[in-house]
C-alpha cells in the first residue's frame, strides 16, 4: 500500500508540472546598439553637427579637434579663441579615442586604428587602417544581465539599458 501511495504521488506532482506556463522573466539589462559593417568603415567629412558627448580635445596650429564619443570628431577654427569657430565634424562611427602627432589624426574604429591625414582639415584623407591585434569583446563594461550580441545583426556600437525579457547573457 505504501509503494502505491509513493507511485500516486510521484504521478500526481509529474502531472502537476507538465501544466506549468513558462512566463517571460523581465529584468533591466544591457540590449546591444549595432551598426552595420557597411557603415563601421565609412569615414567622412560631414557638415558641423552639435557636440553632445565630449571626449578628448586636440589643438593643432589653429585649429581645435573635439571627440564625440561613439560618433567622430568636432572640427573648429581656434583663430579667436574666444569664439571658436565649427567647421565640420569627421564622421568615425565607433570612435572613443583620437591621438594626433604631426600632420596625421590617429582615431579608433571599432576594431581598427585609423590614420587620417590632416593637413587640410577641410579635405581630410585616409592615409591607412590597422587590424587591433586583439579584437573587441561583445560584451558591456558593467556587469549585469544583457541581451547576447549576434555579430549577424553588425557591429556592437554600443550598449543601452532596458528592461529585458529572457535575456540569456551575463557578465
Amino acid at each position: 500500500m505504501k509503494k502505491l501511495c509513493l507511485y500516486a504521488t510521484i504521478l500526481l506532482f509529474s502531472s502537476c508540472q507538465s501544466n506549468v506556463i513558462d512566463l517571460p522573466i523581465k529584468s533591466m539589462g544591457y540590449k546591444p546598439i549595432y551598426v552595420s559593417y557597411e557603415s563601421l568603415r565609412k569615414i567622412e567629412l560631414q557638415p558641423v553637427r552639435k557636440l553632445k558627448n565630449s571626449g578628448k580635445i586636440y589643438t593643432k596650429d589653429k585649429i581645435l579637434y573635439i571627440n564625440e564619443v561613439g560618433e567622430g570628431i568636432h572640427v573648429f577654427d581656434n583663430s579667436d579663441k574666444t569664439k571658436p569657430k565649427a567647421i565640420s565634424f569627421i564622421s568615425i562611427p565607433v570612435n572613443q579615442d583620437i591621438s594626433i602627432i604631426n600632420n596625421v589624426l590617429y582615431a579608433d574604429n571599432a576594431d581598427e586604428l585609423v590614420a587620417i591625414d590632416i593637413s587640410n582639415p577641410i579635405e581630410i584623407k585616409v592615409l591607412k587602417r590597422i587590424e587591433k591585434a586583439f579584437p573587441y569583446a561583445s560584451y558591456p563594461q558593467q556587469r549585469g544581465r544583457f541581451e547576447c550580441a549576434d555579430p549577424t545583426k553588425g557591429y556592437v556600437k554600443s550598449w543601452e539599458y532596458v528592461e529585458l525579457i529572457n535575456p540569456k547573457c551575463s557578465r
